[in-house]
């Protein structure tokens, strides 16, 4: 995953940062420096420039990457709040069904270690560091695997360890005599489970793939969840719904526990990092913030107690507030398990504010994070993003960009989109690799038949397809009789016997799915480097794209990826379809196929008078501040679509 940097603004003092928060200041303006397992690893860098104590330069950031996963499966049965699950096959004997949790794992604080090697590259001990709390049974212990040797068990041995506890914590960490491993050149990772968990949906196709809770407890085969919100677990969890669960970040796991890549000390010079309080903590004050610092050796609350404040959990929406204090530039470098998956955003009461994040490590519309499905225009609609075309009645977005604070209100155009538009891309044809209206596609249509090669590419017949080479086509819907091998193919049942031709078992064609197409003609197109596994029956459907359906405005479009940058253009919508592209703007270097996205629109400016301003960029790792204008808000969960889909 692409490392991202973030801008940054620098003003006199946080007080006067807060103060652009509090309601009714309306134009903010000023003059700014801008500065698991099967899941990708991602990082994520975040410039911080220099700054002072009397002056510190300002960040509003966020991880933009999720915790480890812990677990996924499906969901047996709910009933209220609680999620149970079934048993599963023991590791070690599969005939055996074992519960999946450990009591009380996915709401404990996280015990800590450190290992530690001796001459010969294996652990010489482990040390306890911090033992956590609120263990019921022993967590395991994961070591990391050596990075040297090329003989398993001879020079590359992995070192095993186990935990003991006593009251709730762990009190000692045991390396297996037996195994203290071989090929540690450098000292490895030490995990213990456990840790503050949230509860996520990832079943692909529903509606709530994404929507998440903060676990409370667990036992075996139940998880208990926080509910703030009053919402109906049970459909959100039905049952056989694939779900995650997945470690919170807290400001130990996030920013380093003993030590941090930011400036440390006592409360006077330490960097700062404000998070913002619960809403039913906030009173519209500059209180709203608590501030954290490192002072070398854990974090503390400014102006608080002596306690550690290392296990604040940082919620997988929320944002935070840097404060460089330091006269030196930081580049902050995060990482984590890169979010490839829908979620899910809260936004705040009426009269009451939150600090949102992208959950993506990639740059966002702003149209992508609150997209017009969640939009109204009635007060009557308590829980969507309220749109107005008064900036003072609507909902407000604060947004970092070019080093000013800038407002944002949705105005109401295309509300009511009812299906999105979308499009196809391949690279770009014209001067330096720039985009080209040839170099776009939004069809559709119907084949009538395909070829079953052995080897070699499956030709594709469509009438009068007007496709062109390099276009990536979606196909769906193809079915045929199952082949064998041979040469020629034979059509065979579901035991592999050769029949009749027409009598062959009728399976789902490997050539769903998406395909760039070569050697193109006026009826016909291949799938590059696919070959067949079945003969071809009926028909099948193709698709590069999608008209969309409930604009009433024209939308903007985006290209992103493909190693180029600046392409932009206008959809043209015509009785509530986008009926034309045009390319304002063809950009360059586009060496390989861009994904495009056509934005809802509707944003506007405050201070732009009636100029139009069709959307936003939210760069990767940022945060914008939210504020709920709408007289009757309530607290509610907006639906993000992944762009990375």
């Amino acid at each position: 995953m692409p490392a991202y940097k973030k801008m940054y603004f620098r003003p006199r003092s946080f007080l006067f940062l807060l103060k652009l928060f509090i309601p009714l200041v309306l134009i903010p303006v000023l003059s700014a420096e801008i500065g698991d397992a099967s899941s990708p690893a991602g990082s994520l860098s975040i410039l911080l420039p220099s700054g002072s104590l009397e002056s510190p330069s300002y960040t509003v950031a966020s991880s933009g990457l999720s915790g480890r996963i812990a677990f996924r499966g499906q969901v047996k049965s709910t009933s209220s709040n609680h999620v149970l699950f079934n048993r599963v096959p023991d590791l070690l004997d599969p005939t055996i069904l074992s519960w999946p949790f450990k009591d009380g794992i996915f709401a404990s604080v996280k015990a800590r270690a450190l290992a530690v090697l001796d001459s010969n590259q294996s652990l010489l001990r482990i040390d306890l560091i911090s033992g956590g709390s609120g263990y019921s049974k022993i967590p395991d212990v994961y070591v990391a695997l050596p990075s040297e040797g090329n003989r398993s068990w001879v020079n590359h041995e992995p070192a095993l360890a186990s935990a003991t506890i006593n009251s709730g914590a762990v009190n000692s960490i045991v390396l297996d005599p037996s195994y203290k491993g071989k090929g540690y050149q450098t000292v490895p990772k030490v995990t213990i489970q456990g840790g503050a968990h949230f509860l996520r949906c990832a079943e692909k196709g529903s509606p709530e793939n994404g929507k998440f809770f903060r676990i409370l407890s667990n036992t075996g085969d139940t998880i208990t969840l926080d509910n703030p919100l009053s919402e109906n677990i049970g459909l959100i969890f039905k049952t056989h719904t694939m779900v995650e669960v997945f470690e919170s970040w807290t400001l130990g796991s996030l920013f380093g526990y003993s030590g941090t890549q930011l400036s440390d000390g006592n409360s006077t010079v330490a960097d700062y990092v404000y998070l913002l309080k619960p809403s039913a903590q906030q009173n519209g004050t500059v209180q709203d913030y608590q501030a954290h610092y490192h002072d070398g050796t854990s974090w503390k609350e400014v102006n608080g107690s002596n306690a550690s404040t290392a296990e604040t959990i940082i919620y997988p929406d929320e944002s935070f507030i840097l404060a460089r204090r330091s006269n030196s530039p930081l580049e902050l470098n995060l990482s984590g398990v890169a979010l490839t998956q829908n979620s899910f955003v809260q936004i705040p009461a009426a009269g009451k504010r939150f600090l949102m994040n992208n959950p993506f490590g990639v740059d966002v519309m702003l149209s992508d994070l609150i997209p017009s499905l969640h939009l109204t225009a009635s007060s009557l609609d308590t829980q969507k993003w309220l749109t107005s075309a008064s900036q003072e009645q609507a909902d407000n977005i604060q947004i970092l960009n070019d080093g000013v604070w800038t407002s944002y209100w949705h105005d109401g155009t295309n509300s009511g989109i009812s299906e999105n538009a979308s499009l196809t891309a391949r690279l770009g044809t014209g001067v330096a690799g720039s985009m080209t209206l040839q170099d776009l596609s939004m069809s559709s249509g119907i084949i009538t038949s395909m070829t079953n090669p052995l080897s070699g590419n499956v030709v594709v017949t469509s009438a009068n397809h007007q496709l062109r080479n390099g276009i990536s086509v979606v196909i769906s819907n193809a079915y045929g009789y199952k082949t064998n091998d041979s040469t020629p193919k034979q059509q065979v049942d579901e035991d592999g016997n050769v029949v009749s031709t027409g009598q062959g078992l009728l399976i789902e064609s490997a050539v769903n799915g998406i395909f760039e197409i070569v050697n193109v003609d006026t009826n016909t197109f291949e799938l590059s480097g696919k070959s067949g596994n079945c003969d071809f029956t009926g028909t099948a459907n193709w698709k590069t794209g999608s008209a969309g359906a409930g604009y009433t405005k024209d939308a903007y479009v985006s290209f992103v990826g493909g190693g180029g940058t600046g392409a932009q253009g206008i959809a043209h919508v015509v009785g509530g379809s986008v009926r034309s592209i045009t390319i304002t703007e063809p950009g360059y270097g586009y060496i390989s196929a861009p994904k495009v996205f056509v934005h809802s629109g509707g944003w506007r400016r405050v201070g732009a008078g009636n100029a139009p301003f069709n959307d936003v960029l939210v760069p990767a790792g940022s945060g914008i501040h939210l504020y709920r204008n709408h007289p009757n808000g309530l607290a509610s969960f907006l639906r993000v679509d992944t762009p990375l889909d």
